[in-house]
């Protein structure tokens, strides 16, 4: 049975490239450039059906934000993107509903997750923002390339190394005791490249606008942890281009970022320390005649220590300390082809994932718990293909993609015993998509797609032994997302621009949390999704414009988890709105925007989401960049400052809902609610040269 699947989908693979008609428009992806924005003035290449759609981020709106946390950024300048409120730094994003595992988080095309059973430590939380060329956020199950990207992937890419030299050093500094000071240099020539950074960053606890400290969150805190920081990380990173031949490069990077003492008010206990070590190798061939037009060899390897401990806390947890550790190792090869059908893009990609966590006596250094992440072992592996086509004014992507995967572990179940027998699963996993685009005239179009695509369940969803009361579920499936998007944009009188899209997703077999017989576990349940958005931007000319946009979404279930009777889904955000009016002229640049969120009244109140009121917040941003004027250098070039005040009027409010049980935990009880922070005063100077 298992080798007819392989056989079956290895035929459609067949099939797909003889038959299909695909595109380069990718009408779902939206890209932050954080590096410099170069547009290009060339008309035949503005013409083109196979420009792809960005949104972006300029490196003078990266420094115009606080940059203490990248979820942040992300849900302020996105519309349909949320954020958890974790703590200081190390939150979670949502997009469009989706959120925690069931998006994929990669760097420069590497996977990388965080360690922590509780998710204290999200992936983007181990990327340090200075690094960063530009993000994309893609929406949806339409990227083959990435496995297990359920509701969308988000990939951070790097800064490039570059010829001569050049760098850049920055200071911030906010309210709270929060500093970050770093930077970067790099040079070389047309053969050898070398990049390297550095960066110190840390806060103290922020307040409410009530005026509450972080810990105010938890009553579980001693005296220590009442007075305890926030955070405080060290972060260094590298990158070497070699250039053996013309249309040759290898690439290698690597980072390191270790962190100290992180409140986690949200979870039981706080962090004592967390490395990050972040490893990649990359081949690229340009040019290779008829068979390639770009090859790509690459292997990383990204691993995650994470250590929590209860010294700041009160009660049972005060003498335990965690000790967990993820390793991703992996490969992919990816082959770009234009043909006179469509342009294809094919490949294959394997990852392993080792993870494991242990409890100890913090006092004394013994074993409590040897099997809370009982050794277990992924191993997934993947091909695909893409094909991509405009036939007038038509543009169209087909994408197949089959994984299989093995998932097992090593030390034995002592508490998912009372359930099942089950250890090792392996599943085989197909997805494709179709997206098409169709240009009403040269400023208008309308698009949509449907797609099918699958996420493994998490070594804590599976594997998690916790106790008596808490432990995974090792029979669980994967979930599966089947999607369909349309959306229309358009550009009026060269000033008026307006998109809007719409989804509607059915996840069978959605892995959901639930309690039977006094257990709290995991479960797969039936259930979709809706929602969209809509954005609009308008030209006011002499430097101004206007923005303004609202995204909705909803989710209910199909069938029911034991003990909750809720037709609702957990962690889908409120209606958000957002109001903004930008002046952008002669190096200055300001922004005042308005973010609305409406009451969170749809709630799983069963898994243990509660209701929160709706809020208003007013951030205000400002920024110069000195030049040299009619020729004449200046000790000031190159030099940028930046201002900024979120939530001007100090208002108390919280952006998102509790439902996530807490591995580090004995009853694995619902995480607590976090506030975001009062008013916040913040500064940057840079200086580039």
């Amino acid at each position: 049975m298992f080798s007819k699947k392989i056989m079956c989908f290895t035929a459609a693979l067949l099939l797909a490239i003889n038959l299909s008609y695909p595109v380069s428009t990718y009408a779902q992806t939206a890209i932050f450039d954080l590096g410099q924005v170069v547009v290009s003035e060339d008309e035949d290449e503005k013409d083109k059906l196979t420009i792809e759609e960005k949104t972006k981020i300029s490196q003078k709106t990266l420094k115009s934000h606080k940059v203490v946390d990248l979820a942040e950024i992300i849900s302020d300048e996105l519309i349909e993107a949320s954020m958890v409120r974790k703590s200081g730094y190390g939150n979670e994003i949502g997009l469009r509903g989706f959120t925690k595992s069931n998006l994929r988080f990669t760097l420069d095309d590497t996977l990388i997750e965080g360690s922590c059973g509780s998710r204290k430590d999200p992936p983007l939380s181990h990327i340090n923002l200075l690094t960063i060329n530009k993000i994309e956020v893609k929406e949806g199950p339409y990227d083959v390339s990435v496995p297990g990207a359920l509701g969308g992937d988000i990939n951070v890419i790097t800064k490039e190394t570059q010829k001569d030299i050049h760098g850049e050093v920055l200071s911030k500094n906010g309210s709270f005791g929060y500093l970050s000071q770093g930077g970067y240099i790099t040079g070389g020539n047309d053969c050898f490249q070398g990049l390297f950074g550095y960066n110190y960053s840390k806060s103290g606890q922020y307040k409410d606008g009530a005026g509450n400290k972080l810990n105010s969150c938890n009553p579980a805190y001693n005296d220590a942890g009442k007075s305890m920081d926030a955070f405080k990380k060290n972060d260094l990173w590298g990158k070497v281009s070699v250039k053996p031949a013309e249309n040759q490069e290898l690439l290698i990077s690597s980072s390191y970022g270790e962190a100290s003492d992180i409140m986690t008010p949200r979870v039981a206990m706080d962090t004592e320390k967390e490395k990050t070590y972040l490893n990649k190798v990359e081949y690229i061939f340009d040019d290779l005649g008829s068979i390639s037009e770009q090859l790509k060899l690459s292997a990383y390897y990204n691993r995650v220590e994470h250590y929590p401990y209860g010294k700041y806390r009160i009660g049972g947890v005060n003498n335990k300390r965690i000790e967990a550790i993820s390793a991703i190792t992996g490969a992919q090869i990816e082959n770009k082809m234009p043909s006179d059908l469509a342009v294809f893009t094919y490949g294959t990609d394997f990852y392993h994932r080792n993870w494991y966590g242990d409890i100890f006596d913090r006092d004394y250094g013994t074993i409590i718990n040897n099997e809370l992440f009982p050794d277990v072992n992924e191993l997934d592996f993947g091909l695909y293909v893409k094909a991509e086509r405009d036939i007038g004014k038509l543009s169209a992507i087909v994408g197949l993609r089959i994984d299989i995967f093995h998932s097992k572990a090593d030390e034995d179940l002592k508490f998912s015993k009372a359930m099942t027998d089950t250890n090792a699963q392996t599943d085989v996993l197909p997805g494709a998509n179709v997206f098409l685009k169709y240009f009403l005239t040269k400023d208008s179009n309308i698009f949509g797609g449907i797609g099918l695509t699958n996420r493994m369940p998490t070594t804590v969803e599976r594997y998690v032994q916790e106790g008596v009361t808490y432990y995974g579920n090792p029979d669980l499936k994967p979930s599966r997302n089947l999607e369909t998007d349309l959306g229309f944009e358009t550009k009026l009188m060269e000033r008026l621009k307006f998109k809007t899209k719409g989804f509607y997703s059915y996840l069978p077999d959605y892995i959901y949390q639930q309690v039977r017989g006094g257990v709290k576990t995991y479960t797969n349940i039936n259930a979709y999704m809706f929602g969209g958005d809509a954005t609009t931007t308008y030209d006011l000319s002499q430097g101004f414009a206007a923005e303004g946009g609202l995204a909705y979404q909803r989710g209910r279930k199909f069938s029911q988890p034991a003990s909750n009777n809720d037709k609702d889904l957990a962690e889908i955000p409120p209606l958000k709105t957002k109001i903004a009016l930008n002046y952008d002229k002669n190096k200055f640049f300001a922004i005042y925007e308005w973010i609305h969120s409406l009451d969170s009244k749809n709630i799983d109140c069963d898994a243990g989401e509660t209701l929160l009121k709706g809020w208003d917040v007013f951030n205000f941003r400002v920024g110069y960049q000195f030049v040299e004027k009619e020729g004449k250098m200046s000790v000031l070039d190159g030099l940028s400052l930046n201002i900024g005040i979120d939530n001007m009027f100090d208002k108390k409010y919280t952006m998102a809902n509790s439902y996530e049980y807490d591995p580090t935990d004995p009853s694995g009880t619902n995480v607590k609610i976090v506030n975001e922070p009062g008013r916040f005063i913040y500064g940057s100077l840079s200086f580039r040269f």
